[in-house]
């Protein structure tokens, strides 16, 4: 693989966060100032150790079978989302069919809607943008998939912090990268 300056990538960023705290001392409030949280993630008293991901689907079929025949992501759900929910919590305008997909700890949910929005730009835009899947062998990865159809927008790269980096295009154009960690 050729080695090329990756700047932005997911996995750059999810190693940076783990890594070791600040080495500077901690300082002590002054009298009569305000206090700071102590951490942002301790707001939230999360109950999962992962976190799930809804697509909304335009072509739900394509989707579910990118996902789950040709990336081999296990379903683990499918269930209707009745109107009264969907509507109730401000998720869509109806109910809908929702299947979950297991990858790792995370869960990524594929929306099946009647009448689904159309397909979003994949131009570069605001909003989730990729996602990032963590695998054992880059190229092995990338031949397998490509074999079974998955197409890449180029051929697997080095990066500063990882052996590999490839990236696909789901059915909606969301990207999905794929790293090996060195």
């Amino acid at each position: 693989m050729r080695r090329r300056e990756f700047i932005g990538c997911a996995a750059a960023m999810s190693l940076v966060a783990g890594q070791g705290a600040s080495k500077e001392p901690q300082r002590t409030a002054r009298k009569g100032a305000p206090r700071r949280p102590a951490k942002a993630a301790a707001k939230l008293k999360l109950t999962h150790p992962r976190v799930d991901i809804a697509i909304v689907c335009s072509h739900f079929k394509e989707s579910l079978r990118f996902y789950h025949e040709q990336l081999g992501l296990e379903i683990v759900q499918d269930i209707q989302i009745p109107e009264e929910v969907a509507v109730g919590a401000e998720l869509a305008p109806r109910g809908f069919r929702h299947v979950r997909l297991r990858a790792g700890n995370t869960l990524i949910k594929l929306m099946d809607i009647p009448s689904p929005p159309p397909r979003r730009s994949d131009k570069f835009a605001a909003g989730v943008r990729w996602l990032t899947l963590f695998v054992e062998d880059v190229p092995k990865t990338f031949k397998r998939l490509k074999a079974d159809g998955v197409k890449f927008l180029g051929d697997p790269i080095a990066a500063p912090d990882a052996a590999g980096v490839v990236c696909a295009v789901d059915p909606d154009g969301v990207l999905i990268e794929l790293v090996q960690i060195e």
